[in-house]
C-alpha cells in the first residue's frame, strides 16, 4: 500500500487552492493502491493558505529548533509537526511501505525544499513530513522521481542516480522496455588507439552505464552488457577502491 500526496491525484489541496494532478499517482489510486493525505490539512491548515517555507532542516524542526514561516512572518510549524504525525499514523495503520510524495513542498518535499527566502530558490533538504517517515523506516519518492531522465545519457550527480535507483524498485514497465533496446557498446567502436587515461574514462563510463542505467550489479552481466572483459571490469572496480 502507498501513501500518496492528495494533490497529486487531483484534489485541490495545495496551497493556493489548486492540484498537482500527476497520472502515475492517479493510476495507483484509482487501482486502490494507494491513501491520500495532505499533511497540511491533516495539521489543521486551511485550503488555500499562505506560501510556506522552512527556515531549516526538517531533521532540526523535529528536534524543536527551527521553524516552519508563512510568506506574512506567521510561525505556522505546530500544523506541519501534527500534519507529519497524523501522516505517520496513517501510514502505520494501512501498512504502507512506500510514500510517493509532492516534490519541493515544506511538508513533502522528498529530494528539494524552498530555502526559506521566497524567492523561489530551491535547495536539497526534505520536507518535514517526508522526513519523518523516512525515519520511520518508508521508503519515499516524489513524482518526479517516477519520471525518466529523458534528457541525460548518463546520471551525472548523486540525485539522479538515486532517481535511477527509485524507479528502479517500482519496477516501471517503461524502464524494462528500454533496458531491453539499449546497447552500451553501439557505435563505441575500437577505442584502443586512445590515451590510456581515456580508455579507462570510457571503461568507467560504460560501467557506470551497466550499473546505474540498466540496473546491473553482477560482474559477468557488467561485462557482457559493456563488451569488456571480466577482468577489465574488475580492474576498473579495484581502481575506483
Amino acid at each position: 500500500m502507498y501513501i500518496i500526496s492528495a494533490c497529486l491525484c487531483g484534489v485541490n489541496c495545495k496551497y493556493n487552492g489548486e492540484n498537482n494532478l500527476n497520472e502515475n499517482c492517479a493510476k495507483l489510486f484509482r487501482e486502490g493502491k494507494a491513501v491520500l493525505v495532505c499533511p497540511e490539512q491533516l495539521g489543521g491548515l486551511c485550503t488555500p493558505r499562505r506560501p510556506t517555507e522552512l527556515n531549516d532542516l526538517s531533521s532540526e524542526i523535529l528536534n524543536g529548533n527551527g521553524k516552519a514561516m508563512n510568506d506574512e512572518g506567521i510561525d505556522v510549524t505546530e500544523g506541519f509537526l501534527k500534519g507529519a504525525y497524523e501522516t505517520l499514523k496513517i501510514a502505520k495503520e494501512v501498512k504502507a511501505t512506500k510514500a510517493i510524495l509532492k516534490e519541493n513542498s515544506p511538508s513533502c518535499g522528498v529530494n528539494f525544499v524552498y530555502d526559506g527566502s521566497f524567492k523561489g530558490d530551491k535547495i536539497e533538504g526534505m520536507g518535514i513530513t517526508a522526513y519523518l517517515l523516512t525515519k520511520e523506516g518508508i521508503d519515499v519518492f516524489s513524482e518526479e522521481d517516477l519520471e525518466p531522465n529523458r534528457d541525460k545519457l548518463v546520471y551525472l550527480n548523486q540525485y539522479d542516480r538515486n532517481k535511477a535507483n527509485k524507479r528502479r524498485s517500482f519496477k516501471l514497465e517503461e524502464d524494462y522496455q528500454e533496458l531491453e533496446t539499449l546497447d552500451l557498446t553501439d557505435n563505441l567502436g575500437d577505442f584502443s588507439d586512445l590515451p590510456p587515461k581515456v580508455q579507462e574514462n570510457v571503461k568507467k563510463l560504460m560501467i557506470s552505464l551497466a550499473e546505474d542505467l540498466m540496473g546491473f550489479t553482477d560482474i559477468d552481466e557488467i561485462a557482457e552488457a559493456t563488451g569488456l572483459s571480466i577482468e577489465e571490469v574488475k580492474e576498473v572496480k579495484d581502481n575506483e577502491k
